[in-house]
Parts: C-alpha cells; structure tokens; sequence
C-alpha cells in the first residue's frame, strides 16, 4: 500500500473529525449562553479534536513510513488548523494552571476546566479504536498495541518535557506582540520546533491530557513512570517558565498580600 494513499486516509479521517468537532463547538456556542458553561464544553470538544487527530497522527507516523520532515510538516498544518479551530480552548491543564498562577482565573474554574481537557483526552480513548475497526486505513488493522515514545530513563524524559513545556510557554509569552494573522505560525512553528528536537526522545507532548490520551494506552513504560514524565515534567517546565518571566508567581504574591492587609 503506497504512502500517499496511507496519507489520505489518515488525513480524511483528521478532517472529518475537526468538521465534527467544529460543528460541535458551533452548536455549544449557539445553543448555550456565553460563560463558563459554553466555554467547557468548547474544551471537551477541542481537547477531543486535539486527542484525536493526534492519535491518528501517532499511529501514521509510527507505522506509516514517512520521514522526518514529513512528520514535522504534517506536525506544523495541523497545528495550525488547531489554532484557527480552538476558538480560545487551551486544551492543555499546563495552560490552565498559568492562568490560574497568573491569578488570572479562579481555582474553582481551573480545576472544571482541567477536569474538561481530562474528558475530551478519555473520549478519544473511547471513540478512536472504535472508528478504527472500521477499517478505513491498513494501518487500522495493526493489533499490536502501540509502543511507548519514551526512548530513555523516566528522570531523563521528564526533563526532556519539563524543557518543552518550558520553552512553550517562554515563546508564547511573546505571542501578543505579533499580529493577529501570524500568530497561528507563530505557534505552530514553536511547536513543530519544540517537537523536533523532543520527539525522537520522548514524543514532546507536554500537555498531561494528550499524554493520557497517547501514550497512557502503550507498552513499554509503567503508570508511575509516565506520571513522571509526562504529567510532572511539564507541569514544572510550566512553574518554571512563571518564575523566570514574573520572577514570583503572581498567585502566590496576591495571596501574600491578601493574608498580610487582613491581618
């Protein structure tokens, strides 16, 4: 079976699902009124659309036979069909929890969002191997299971992570000053760079949700360990990259200042 047509069947299948999911967010947006309501289930839909076409992804770019710039391309248009789709969903609990460091966002509403981007990554969990048993790609035929990406010791891997989440979110604190019709690339080459130089070490995931969603299911690695690098790592990469641009976490300073004017 030839790569290209290996490549159109996977991308069918990732452009239907980001119909579906847009046609979802539509309906949310029309049918519930703007607030906090509309916008978690703008994240369980985006989350979904994220761990799918991810899933996808994985699974071409592991069976497929395609080279490494191919993967880095094909890494790159979907980001950006990710950015222009999200309409504001961050999809990422490392994402909620700078807001919430930033003290831009209540915990309460933190802690519903990431419970959010948790159920749109168990949907997929869900809904991908059932829509492979159709058997619209030869590749959704392998019953092998797939592979951990972790290709050295978990200490290791959660830095290689911690480091991604890190240089994410130092990129994307400059992402304001670039106009609004860039920023899309912006992003998407950040990432594709950030995967680059990550994936042949650990897949460069750094979102917790899209590790539960990807690489939770695969053999070769424990829970624990995958707790360490993928849901610790870059949640310290995400502290990490507060302290270096604030030089304090502005949550915990306003709750500083809050306990000492009430005393």
């Amino acid at each position: 079976m030839g790569i290209m047509h290996l490549l159109l069947s996977s991308m069918a299948l990732v452009g239907f699902t980001v119909a579906v999911c847009q046609l979802l967010r539509s309906v949310a947006r029309w049918k519930v009124r703007s607030g906090l309501a509309q916008d978690l289930l703008i994240e369980v839909v985006s989350t979904l659309q994220l761990s799918c076409c991810t899933r996808e992804m994985f699974l071409f770019g592991t069976l497929g036979g395609i080279q490494p710039w191919q993967g880095l391309a094909l890494t790159y248009l979907l980001t950006i069909v990710h950015c222009l789709t999200f309409q504001g969903a961050t999809c990422n609990p490392c994402g909620s929890l700078e807001q919430w460091l930033r003290a831009q966002s209540p915990g309460s509403h933190i802690i519903l969002r990431v419970a959010a981007q948790f159920m749109g990554a168990a949907l997929s969990r869900v809904l991908m191997p059932n829509i492979w048993l159709l058997g619209l790609s030869p590749l959704h035929e392998w019953k092998d299971g797939c592979r951990s990406p972790l290709n050295m010791a978990p200490w290791q891997g959660a830095l290689v992570e911690m480091t991604c989440a890190l240089s994410l979110f130092l990129a994307m604190h400059f992402l304001p000053r670039v106009k609004s019709q860039y920023r899309p690339h912006v992003v998407a080459l950040t990432i594709t760079a950030i995967v680059y130089e990550g994936g042949p070490r650990t897949g460069a995931l750094f979102n917790p949700a899209l590790a539960y969603a990807v690489v939770f299911l695969c053999q070769g690695n424990s829970l624990v360990q995958y707790i360490l690098v993928y849901w610790v790592g870059p949640l310290i990469g995400t502290v990490v990259s507060i302290l270096i641009l604030e030089r304090c976490i502005p949550k915990l300073k306003r709750d500083k200042t809050s306990h000492v004017k009430r005393d």
